[in-house]
């Protein structure tokens, strides 16, 4: 009876553990979710249609990060959201792109030889 009482406390154990990521997760979502109904970010759906219309590949990653104002030439101590755009082009670039997740205005472009990576 011992072992079966320490045997199901590290199922738990083990459970919450994997479980810790998952919530972690759930609010970055209700904070990019919030960032949209707020009008700070503007929706995914609108950034894709531009890069697609520009750029001929594959989206690889889109990360949603909260970087500081002042990194990107503005004014004050606040924060701001940019969405960064990884995509493999057909030619075989790499390309990482950062948009104001506001305006979609263009930040920074970097590329690099996909098959030196």
């Amino acid at each position: 009876m011992f072992r079966l009482h320490i045997f199901l406390s590290f199922v738990v154990a083990l459970a919450l553990v994997i479980a810790l990521p998952a919530w972690a997760d759930e609010g970055e979502q209700d904070i990019a979710r919030d960032a949209m109904l707020s009008g700070d970010v503007v929706p995914l759906s609108q950034l894709l249609a531009i890069v697609e219309k520009s750029i001929q590949g594959d989206v690889l990653k889109i990360e949603l990060e909260n970087e500081s104002v002042t990194k990107w030439g503005g004014a004050g101590d606040g924060m701001m959201f940019i969405y960064e755009i990884k995509i493999l082009t057909r030619k075989g670039k790499l390309l990482k792109l950062k948009y104001d997740a506001k305006s979609l205005k263009l930040l920074a472009t970097n590329r690099y030889d996909a098959k030196s990576k």
